[in-house]
């Protein structure tokens, strides 16, 4: 069995690193990281949330933007991650399933998640 060999500074930092790689990445994101952002990230972290969750949140809301603004003027852009913390409560209460990943991301017309 393989050992974590990263040590938990640099877990850490490589934890917030990549969340914040993938919220920019996000559909309808601003694209700009604030340290408010960093902050959070590192909390979700400490708190031990999956990145795979996060990530599921940022589709997830990303695709009910989309759908919601389908025929209205287009909604402004997401400036901060601190916008999904329902959704990442959401989606660690009822993981959505692999198919239900997949028919978001057609939605939001992305072959894979991003990054």
């Amino acid at each position: 069995m393989k050992e974590n060999t990263l040590r938990p500074d640099s877990a850490r930092l490589a934890y917030v690193r990549e969340l914040l790689e993938r919220y920019v990445a996000t559909p309808g994101v601003h694209g700009r990281v604030r340290r408010a952002d960093r902050e959070l990230a590192a909390r979700l972290y400490d708190e031990r949330v999956p990145l795979f969750a996060v990530q599921n949140a940022f589709i997830l809301a990303a695709a009910r933007r989309l759908r919601h603004n389908a025929y209205d003027t287009p909604l402004p852009p997401v400036r901060s991650v601190h916008y999904f913390i329902p959704v990442i409560r959401e989606v660690l209460e009822r993981p959505p399933g692999p198919r239900d990943i997949a028919k978001l991301l057609r939605t939001l017309g992305v072959a894979e998640p991003p990054l």
